[in-house]
């Protein structure tokens, strides 16, 4: 993916929101949601040329993201694994039950996926990446690393965040910087109130002069879009726009998730 929107807490303690736009090569064969993994029980996306994934969610508690970062003219080339493998693996083999291990830097608990994200992009198996694991009950994260460097990993704190080729919330990145801007003081009323706020976002053209979320391009363009709610909402929502999010309604997969939801449909713009 190429934009990731993240609210913690913003709809009271434990609860996330995510909307991404996922921006690919409209060329590179991709299914849509559906069942990754039987057991447990993992959902999302999948890229049928390496069989990984974008995003991932297990049990309809938590979630992975995956963000490809920019690459250096040093960085190694052959021999990788897809890095959408990274995220398919991270979400299914997390365990979900309590923290494994204390942060140094803060001495509270840390979730097991985050270590576990550390050793793998600690191999030298994968490009450049962001990996990103929401979980409103242990806390979440985002792990960098690939390319060579040595990975390391920030926890993400409640209120509004941003990704998207660089670090969280990266004051330089012009993207990262302009989706902050308009999320800045928003206060959502509810589930869809701030799912919708995502949505107004990602289908956003710069029409302003300011960075475009939705891109349109012949290179790696905007190829389609999710919308999550997980945690202490009512029931966890799914929306995912098979295509461009300015032009595609989203649908509503949340019966993926084990939620029983109605249709909730976004309009096309």
């Amino acid at each position: 993916m190429c934009t990731l929107l993240i609210g913690i807490d913003v709809l009271g303690p434990k609860t996330a929101v995510l909307g991404a736009n996922r921006d690919e090569s409209p060329e590179r064969a991709t299914a849509g949601p559906g069942v990754l993994v039987v057991s447990p029980r993992v959902v999302g996306g999948r890229d049928l040329v390496a069989g990984g994934t974008w995003l991932a969610i297990r049990e309809g508690r938590f979630a992975t993201a995956l963000m490809n970062r920019r690459p250096r003219p040093d960085d190694p080339v052959d021999g990788l694994r897809s890095r959408g493998l990274l995220c398919l693996e991270a979400a299914s083999t997390a365990r979900l039950d309590l923290p494994t291990r204390l942060d140094p830097g803060t001495g509270e608990g840390r979730p097991d996926a985050w270590d576990a994200a550390l050793r793998r992009l600690g191999n030298g198996a994968y490009g450049r990446c962001t990996l990103v694991g929401i979980d409103p009950d242990l806390g979440s994260w985002a792990v960098q690393g690939g390319g060579g460097d040595q990975p390391h990993g920030v926890p993400i704190p409640a209120g509004w965040h941003a990704i998207t080729h660089g670090d969280l919330d990266d004051p330089v990145e012009p993207r990262t910087r302009h989706v902050l801007s308009l999320l800045e003081g928003m206060k959502p009323r509810g589930v869809d109130d701030a799912l919708e706020l995502f949505a107004s976002i990602l289908r956003s053209h710069g029409e302003d002069g300011s960075p475009a979320v939705c891109i349109h391009r012949d290179h790696f363009p905007t190829v389609s879009s999710t919308l999550l709610a997980l945690g202490a909402v009512d029931r966890p929502r799914y929306l995912h726009a098979e295509g461009p999010p300015c032009v595609t309604d989203y649908r509503d997969h949340s019966a993926l998730l084990g939620a029983d939801a109605p249709h909730i449909a976004r309009e096309r713009a």
